[in-house]
């Protein structure tokens, strides 16, 4: 057995970030479709989690990612008071290459044979359009779109939540949420990015982007002179006077490399896993930084996708997601009050609410 097998291995039976109930390796050969299927928890109810479709290195960091966003969605929907578990599944390969209808069909395939333990919805490289081939497979299918009874793009909402856990961010550090006048800095504007921005110039705030596609930093350049762009996210996070820091692409974005240098007082973003390891969140503490942990202030797009499974209204959503802001100054008062960063606080927090569920059942 290989190291990177067993270091696989130990992720998923014995370390902090495993625990979870089940993995699938997916595979169909005439589609070219390699997937991962991972359910971290079921305690409250069906796993819920999207789809990333995306060029991994290789099999095992696909794996290993699959296991991490798994686990985070068992976080998010807690604190997010839905009655799902966590689960999530990661298609390997680039999806301007090989995603096809055949492919998705046999995904939908390999979702539906879980019998309802887990239901998918999109993330990044997936979109509405392919979650409607998905279902055409598989009932447990969400993030449809309207002419298939579902809610559409859940984008909207997530950027929504951030937008909320920002405020939230505000109030606490400086006793006003308004955002006008803050130097907010988003990194990656892509399909959850760009509403952030709309909401933040909306408010008035100042907006300073990047992103690797010149097309998506055009889109929310153009005609807004208040929003700026600089090459990449080092220039944008050593940016002077910036007050918000907000990751909205991969996960990983706060480092070893990156907190030492990050001039930002506040961090709160749309993607998932921005803690690239343990003790990170201990670092951002330690220089002053407040962390709004990624899993909590970015779940408006799951309380949508949720929502279409009892039948979809947006407003019933929105009130929902603007609960963030009560909810994330609520794990900065405790955080405060324990002494301990506020992704313990929220870890805490959603550990108590599944560890009742399990007990429950």
């Amino acid at each position: 057995m290989t190291d990177v097998t067993n270091g696989v291995l130990h992720t998923l039976f014995q370390s902090d970030q495993g625990g979870h109930e089940q993995v699938v390796l997916c595979q169909d050969r005439a589609s070219g479709l390699k997937a991962v299927i991972a359910l971290h928890s079921t305690a409250l109810g069906p796993a819920l989690g999207g789809t990333r479709f995306y060029p991994y290195a290789s099999e095992e960091e696909a794996v290993a990612d699959a296991l991490n966003l798994a686990r985070g969605m068992s976080y998010k929907n807690a604190l997010a008071g839905l009655d799902h578990g966590g689960g999530k599944a990661v298609i390997i390969g680039d999806p301007e290459l090989i995603k096809t209808e055949e492919l998705l069909l046999a995904y939908g395939r390999a979702v539906a044979s879980l019998g309802g333990r887990y239901v998918t919805a999109c993330d990044v490289g997936t979109y509405v359009a392919d979650m409607d081939v998905v279902a055409r497979e598989c009932r447990w299918t969400t993030g449809r779109s309207p002419e298939n009874g579902g809610a559409g793009d859940s984008s909207v909402l997530t950027a929504f939540g951030v937008y909320q856990g920002m405020r939230a961010g505000a109030q606490h550090l400086w006793g006003d949420p308004t955002l006008r006048d803050r130097t907010v800095g988003i990194a990656g504007v892509g399909k959850v990015g760009h509403h952030l921005v709309e909401h933040l110039v909306r408010e008035g705030a100042r907006v300073v982007v990047t992103d690797v596609r010149e097309d998506a930093v055009r889109r929310v350049t153009e005609g807004r002179p208040q929003v700026t762009a600089v090459a990449d996210t080092e220039a944008l996070i050593t940016t002077e006077g910036l007050d918000i820091y907000a990751p909205c692409a991969l996960g990983g974005a706060l480092d070893d490399a990156s907190v030492p240098v990050l001039t930002a007082k506040l961090v709160c973003g749309a993607a998932n896993n921005q803690l690239a390891h343990p003790g990170v969140e201990k670092d951002l503490a330690d220089r002053g930084i407040l962390y709004a942990p990624d899993y909590v202030v970015n779940a408006g797009g799951v309380i949508q996708v949720a929502d279409e499974l009892h039948g979809f209204d947006f407003e019933r959503c929105r009130a929902k997601a603007a609960k963030i802001f009560d909810t994330t100054l609520d794990i900065f008062a405790r955080a405060k009050a324990d002494g301990v960063p506020p992704a313990a606080t929220a870890d805490r927090i959603a550990e108590q609410r599944m560890a009742e569920a399990g007990a429950a059942r």
